[in-house]
Formats: structure tokens, sequence, C-alpha cells
């Protein structure tokens, strides 16, 4: 499969966070097969330091207005310049990588060879406020894509041709994200790889569409990916019973780190429960690798454990006693058949449940 965009100009691929600096030293790459010859200027990417999708402060990867030469342009303050490398043929992937080599020098990649580089300064122009795939202003930009990759760094043109032939990243240094774009759900498609959280957006109508294997993939199968870790963390309260928040008025706020922080938490001086709803999930079609993890701190009684979908329980665990002095980590993981039990990942739930010693 392949993410298949720009069939209009209404139908794009679109990112307002997790973005790039487009004016720091980057390289962005994917696999692209163009669809159709529009006879017009198409964009395969492009990072805009404006709110308004025009030419005013971005760099840009796409078609010169023949509508199959590929080419690369940086622009300042409404001035542009740039240079066209090859003609693409319809129907063929190709491997295409733009990369800020630095704050002065923009070069592109066509299976590997270079072409520019297109040298102007943009160390005052606006940082990224927008990244978009499959459109320029006005025009469609019908392309597929497959292994879109990025980096907070110049990638040297042996990096390059080493991730030509991997789906998988091969540099993980400075990645800042991996979109493989080979899930036959759209969702999936869209989604980065790298536990970042950047994810591409569609606008209009874009689809998880047919794959046209490239020239080499390292003389490899292809085989599935590994699943990447979710961090489900609470997003919302459901109900707060007599819990309490350290600061503020949201127990989900005191809990929604990765890495703990005892700064901030919730307790509860009489037996009462509360709920937090977690952030949506996709299922990661496995049976295993499920874990959820809490910390309670010193205290005293005891604390039950409850994870939920919706009002049906998945697992539950405790009570647990608290201790006078000593905090205590907890990271349970559920069997196969519990993992299996969860139907909606978007409807998953952790409850607390306080008792009195």
């Amino acid at each position: 499969m392949s993410l298949y965009v720009g069939a209009s100009a209404s139908d794009y691929g679109l990112k307002t966070t997790g973005l790039i600096d487009h004016n720091a030293a980057y390289t962005w790459m994917a696999w692209v097969e163009l669809v159709s010859d529009t006879n017009n200027r198409g964009t395969i990417w492009a990072a805009f330091g404006g709110a308004e999708v025009s030419s005013t402060e971005e760099d840009w990867l796409g078609f010169d207005t023949d509508g199959t030469t590929i080419r690369i342009e940086s622009w300042v303050s409404s001035v542009g310049t740039g240079i066209s490398g090859s003609s693409l043929t319809v129907g063929t992937p190709v491997h295409i990588t733009i990369t800020r080599e630095s704050a002065t020098r923009l070069r592109g990649y066509l299976n590997g060879a270079t072409w520019g580089p297109v040298d102007v300064a943009v160390s005052s122009r606006p940082a990224t406020q927008r990244e978009l795939i499959g459109k320029t202003v006005s025009n469609a930009s019908p392309i597929r894509l497959t292994a879109i990759k990025c980096w907070q760094a110049a990638l040297t043109a042996d990096e390059i041709a080493a991730e030509k032939g991997r789906i998988l990243p091969v540099r993980t240094a400075n990645l800042h994200s991996f979109v493989p774009a080979i899930d036959g759900s759209l969702s999936q498609a869209l989604q980065d790889y790298t536990g970042n959280a950047r994810h591409w957006s569609a606008q209009g109508s874009i689809s998880a569409d047919r794959f046209a294997p490239p020239v080499s993939w390292g003389s490899r199968p292809l085989l599935p990916l590994p699943a990447t870790p979710q961090y489900l963390a609470p997003v919302s309260d459901v109900s707060a019973g007599s819990w309490t928040p350290s600061s503020g008025s949201d127990l989900y706020a005191m809990l929604d780190e990765e890495t703990y922080s005892d700064t901030d938490y919730i307790a509860a001086t009489s037996a009462t429960t509360c709920t937090l709803a977690l952030a949506p999930g996709s299922d990661p079609a496995s049976s295993t690798g499920h874990i959820l993890r809490y910390r309670l701190l010193a205290g005293s009684g005891t604390v039950a454990v409850t994870l939920k979908q919706g009002s049906t329980t998945i697992a539950s665990w405790g009570p647990h006693a608290l201790i006078g002095t000593t905090a205590q980590n907890f990271a349970q993981t559920l069997t196969g058949s519990e993992a299996d039990s969860i139907t909606d990942y978007s409807a998953l739930r952790v409850e607390f449940t306080s008792a009195l010693a």
C-alpha cells in the first residue's frame, strides 16, 4: 500500500503541530510515484513559515510548471530561488530527498544522485507553521508516497543511499518522524511511528492506495513493521469522586506525563473512586505488550486500580497497601485474553478506588 494524495487541490496531507525547523539542518525523503501529469506545478512536500498556503516563507519540493520535472525552492520574504532536476515518468516510483545542509544551502537527491544546491540565507525566516504533502496553493499534485522519513539533521549522500534501500530508518539519531504509509488503513498510513505523535492529518479525500514496488528494498522481502509503543496517558476526568488534584481542578492533568513527576498528584482522604479517560489509541493487532503503569505515593490506607473499556472491566489490581514513607511503582502486564478483550481503544478508562486503613 501507499498514501495517495493530491487528486485535487483540496486533497492533501497537513501538519500544524510536531513540525520540523525548516530554518535549521533537516532531511525529508520518501518513495514517490507520480500518478498523473497535471502540466502544472505541484507539491510533493513543503514547509511554510506563514499561516496561509502561499509562496512566501517556505522550503518546497515538487514539480515545475510542466508537471513532471522535479524542483526544489527556498523562499524568504516572498522571494524564491530554486533549481530543477530530472523529469519523472508517470507510474514509476522514485526515491526523492530534500535536505537543508545549513541555514544557507538546500539540496535535492533523486535515487541517491544529487541536484542543486540552492543557496539562500534563511536564518531570519519565520519558524515553520505547517507542512503539506500533495498541494501547491490551488494546484493538485497526484502522487503516491511510501516510507516517508524526516530528520532534524542533514544526512550525507551515503546515508541517503542507505535509507533508499530500507523502509525502516537506518539512522535513528535526530529522527524527527517516520511514516511508512504501507498500511491499508488511512489513519495508520498517516501515522508517525517514532512515538513522537507527529502524524499527518487528511484534508479532503486522500486514501491508502495500492503500492507499486520501488526499484529496491535492499534485496530483502518486505516484512511487517514491528508494533510501535503507544502511550495512552489520561486526557480527561470521567468522574472525580472525592479525589482532589494537588493543583488546579483536573485530576487527569496531574497524571498525564510519560515519566512520573511527584510534584503533581491526586489524593483522597476517604473511601472514594475516580475514573479517568485515556487518550484514544489504535488496535496494535497484538495480544502482548499491554502494560498499565502507575505510581502510588507514600500514605496510609489502600488503593485498588481497574482498567475498563467503557463500563466493562478489562483487568483489576490490588488493593495495594500504601507505605508511610515510600512510593511504589507498578507495571501491570495484561494477559493475552485480557488484551484481546479490548475491542475499542478509544474507550479505555482507569479507575482508582481508595479505602481507609
